[in-house]
């Protein structure tokens, strides 16, 4: 009865909205710290992506800008499942404002997958990109994720 009763005051509209809203902002911060490290570590990620398809030519003009979109539309598509969840578990959540809520949400996101799931391509990419890509802007974004869910679910 108390999970039903804690489903029914979730308010999802206000979460999915407050998400995309998130995501979208977060998405284009992401997208340019993205092609940021990416003409940064130019080599190591052609390198990378030629040993997953032998043959294939890659260029930092092409791949930017999908990174980029990308990240744009991953934002929307996580900012509604995240939007979600931090509708459902709102008042479950460890702190006294939507800010705090959405930033502790935000870090256990980040930990999940961007540490744990993201080591992956430490294996392809090498540690350094892990731990810039995953661990150092997974980091800064899920703080922004976060943030930005807070205050937009408070307007």
């Amino acid at each position: 009865m108390v999970i039903k009763e804690r489903w029914k005051m979730a308010d999802f509209g206000r979460g999915i909205k407050a998400g995309v809203v998130a995501g979208i902002i977060y998405g284009i911060i992401i997208g340019i710290l993205e092609i940021i490290l990416m003409a940064s570590m130019w080599n190591t990620i052609a390198a990378g992506y030629s040993g997953l398809t032998p043959g294939v030519q890659l260029s930092l003009a092409i791949l930017a800008p999908s990174a980029f979109i990308g990240a744009i539309f991953g934002g929307i598509i996580g900012g509604i499942i995240f939007g979600l969840i931090y509708a459902a578990i709102y008042n479950s959540l460890p702190g006294s404002s939507s800010v705090t809520k959405g930033i502790v949400l935000a870090i256990i996101f980040w930990l999940i997958f961007s540490v744990g799931i993201g080591f992956a391509v430490s294996g392809i990419f090498g540690i350094t990109y892990y731990i810039l890509n995953s661990v150092i802007i997974g980091f800064i974004g899920s703080i922004i994720w976060g943030y930005l869910l807070g205050k937009f679910w408070d307007k």
